[in-house]
C-alpha cells in the first residue's frame, strides 16, 4: 500500500475540516486506491507540528495536537518540512491558510518533489514579476504536482471544467461569474427591497461575511478569483490590471467595523437606484466578474438579466458560466455553494487524491 502524507498549512476553519474528513474517509481510501493518506504535519502561524503518528490519531486528537504539543518547539521551519516528514511515497502540502505567508514552503516543496493543493487564492495572485508566482503557475499548468480547485469555487468544478474546455480545443469568448456567496445573499435582500446597509449587517449575521466585511465589499476576494480564471486561460495579467468596483465608501475605509456598519447607509441611496433601475428593466444587479481572452478583466455591479441563470440567482450561491465557442448560445454553467469550509476542504481533498494518483504510480 502507498503511503500519502499531507502537511496541513492553517488549522482553523477550513484547514479543520482537512482533518476531520482525512480521519474519516482514511479506511475507504484504503479500499478503494489502496492508499494510506495520514496528515503528518500541522503547521500554523506559530510553527509546525510533526504528527509521526497522524495516520492512528482521532480526529479530536489531531485537530488538539498542535496546542498540546506546542507549535513553536517542536517542528521544522515550514521550508524544510518535506524531508523532514520522510517514510512517505508522496507528500502534498494543503494550504487552507490566508495570505503569502506560505509561498516560499509551497515553492520548496515544489523543488523537493512534493505536491500542493490550495484554497488560499494569495499565492496564486502575486504578480508574475515574483519568480515564486511563475514556479507557482508553471507547476499548475502542468498539473503535474499543483492544484488549485478551491481557490475560485470551493468544491465546485470550476477550474477543472475551464481546463477541459480549454485541454479539448475550445475557446473560450467569455466567463460571467457571480463568485461571491456573500455578495449573492447581499444583492438578494437588496433586490427585495432591503437597504443596502442593513442587507450587508444581515449577512455578517448570519456569517457570509469576513468579520470586518470591508474585506468582502472591497471586491478584492471576486478580483483574485477573476484573476485566477485569466491566468488558467493563458493570459499574462496582474491583479493591479483588473478593474475593480469597491462598494466601500471611501469616507469609511480606515474606521472602526463599528463606525463603518454604523455609517454604511451612506451608500443605500446610490445602490437602491441602481437596484431598482434594474428591476424595471426586467434585470438584477448582480456583482460580477467578467472575464475574456483578450479584453478587460472587471469585477463590479451590472444589471444581469433575469432570463439568464446569472439573473435569476438567489441567495449565497455562486455561478460560474462559460460561454464558449461550443458553447456560445447556451453557456456551460457550474453553479452550487462557492463557500463553506465542508465544501472547501472536500474540494482540496479531492485535488490531493487526484495529484497522489499520478505521484504514487
Amino acid at each position: 500500500m502507498k503511503r500519502l502524507a499531507l502537511v496541513q498549512i492553517g488549522h482553523g476553519t477550513v484547514g479543520g475540516d482537512v482533518i476531520r474528513q482525512v480521519v474519516a474517509q482514511r479506511a475507504q481510501w484504503q479500499e478503494a486506491f489502496d492508499l494510506d493518506v495520514r496528515i503528518a504535519a500541522v503547521a500554523g502561524r506559530h510553527g509546525v507540528v510533526l504528527i509521526e503518528d497522524g495516520g492512528e490519531l482521532s480526529e479530536g486528537d489531531l485537530l488538539n495536537a498542535c496546542e498540546r504539543r506546542g507549535m513553536s518547539a517542536t517542528g521544522p521551519a515550514l521550508t524544510e518540512v518535506v524531508p523532514a516528514v520522510g517514510n512517505a511515497d508522496a507528500v502534498i502540502l494543503m494550504d487552507a491558510s490566508a495570505g503569502e505567508s506560505a509561498t516560499d514552503a509551497l515553492v520548496a516543496a515544489l523543488d523537493a518533489g512534493a505536491g500542493a493543493v490550495l484554497s488560499n487564492k494569495a499565492p496564486m495572485a502575486l504578480p508574475l514579476s515574483d519568480p515564486r508566482a511563475v514556479t507557482l503557475w508553471d507547476h499548475a499548468r502542468s498539473g503535474e504536482r499543483l492544484k488549485y480547485e478551491a481557490t475560485c469555487g470551493a468544491g465546485l468544478p470550476v477550474i477543472s471544467t475551464l481546463q477541459t474546455l480549454l485541454n479539448t480545443g475550445d475557446d473560450v469568448i467569455e466567463i460571467t461569474a457571480a463568485a461571491s456567496g456573500t455578495f449573492g445573499a447581499i444583492f438578494s435582500s437588496v433586490a427585495r427591497g432591503v437597504p443596502f446597509s442593513i442587507a450587508v449587517a444581515d449577512a455578517k449575521a448570519a456569517g457570509y461575511t469576513e468579520p470586518d466585511p470591508r474585506d468582502d465589499l472591497s471586491g478584492l476576494d471576486v478580483a483574485r478569483k477573476a484573476l485566477i480564471l485569466s491566468r488558467t486561460m493563458g493570459r499574462r495579467v496582474d491583479l493591479d490590471e483588473i478593474e475593480v468596483e469597491s462598494l466601500v465608501p471611501e469616507s469609511l475605509a480606515d474606521v472602526s467595523i463599528e463606525t463603518f456598519m454604523a455609517g454604511l447607509g451612506i451608500s443605500n441611496a446610490e445602490i437602491g437606484a441602481q437596484a431598482a433601475k434594474a428591476i424595471s428593466e426586467r434585470a438584477s444587479l448582480k456583482y460580477v466578474a467578467t472575464v475574456t481572452p483578450d479584453g478587460d478583466i472587471a469585477v463590479g455591479l451590472r444589471a444581469v438579466p433575469l432570463s439568464t441563470v446569472l439573473g435569476a440567482l438567489q441567495g449565497p450561491e455562486n455561478i460560474f458560466s462559460f460561454r464558449t465557442r461550443r458553447y456560445d448560445a447556451y453557456p456551460t454553467v457550474v453553479s452550487g455553494p462557492g463557500a463553506g469550509a465542508a465544501v472547501t476542504a472536500a474540494g482540496m481533498i479531492g485535488d490531493a487524491l487526484n495529484l497522489a494518483r499520478d505521484m504514487v504510480k
